[in-house]
């Protein structure tokens, strides 16, 4: 619920400032949602399992829960530099408004499902818009056509190389630290004895 509200304030935000215009609805709604549905899942089933469920809690193991979302964002913005037409602004905007705010989810709540949810939510909801999804074109149910200059648009590579959802992202991310503190979540660097 709350990435759906997450980026149902950044599209209105976008739309507002007439960077991302819906030209029409496809006549292909059938054809478009399954596949844009299955590749969401796939890729948030595949991405959340790896980076949080197993890389972050191996490296916090070692380190601590701040190293190992540092380094579990950074890694995953820089897992995004394959995708089409990928550039450093949108591996950097990634490793923020995806890598911290699944990180700092996922130490609120510890629960990869839920985490899981949020990523396949944002992918499929920008699927299903008609929106590229982290440089790959989406059909969509909807053509859309974006103006505007690519730091508020993210250009052909998406939403996610735009300036706007790392704002908004880092908004929803600062009270998580603390819930999670609160719910005793954080793990501490790990203090061998002597």
């Amino acid at each position: 619920m709350q990435s759906l509200i997450f980026f149902i304030c950044y599209i209105d935000f976008i739309l507002e400032l007439n960077n991302y215009k819906l030209l029409k609805l496809t006549s292909k709604r059938r054809s478009t949602l399954l596949p844009i549905i299955t590749t969401a899942l796939g890729a948030a089933l595949i991405e959340e399992l790896i980076f949080r469920g197993l890389v972050f809690q191996a490296i916090e193991k070692m380190g601590g829960s701040w190293i190992a979302l540092a380094l579990t964002s950074l890694f995953f913005g820089i897992a995004h530099l394959g995708n089409p037409g990928a550039k450093i602004v949108g591996a950097f905007s990634i490793a923020i408004e995806a890598g911290v705010l699944l990180g700092v989810a996922f130490l609120w709540r510890r629960n990869i499902w839920f985490i899981f949810g949020l990523h396949f939510i944002w992918n499929t909801t920008e699927g299903l818009l008609g929106i590229p999804v982290s440089g790959h074109p989406s059909t969509g149910l909807f053509t859309i056509e974006i103006k505007g200059p690519a730091l508020l648009t993210g250009g052909e590579f998406g939403l996610e190389s735009s300036i706007v959802p790392v704002i908004i992202s880092l908004l929803i991310t600062i009270p998580m630290p603390i819930f999670a503190r609160r719910k005793e979540h954080f793990v501490s660097h790990r203090q061998d004895s002597k």
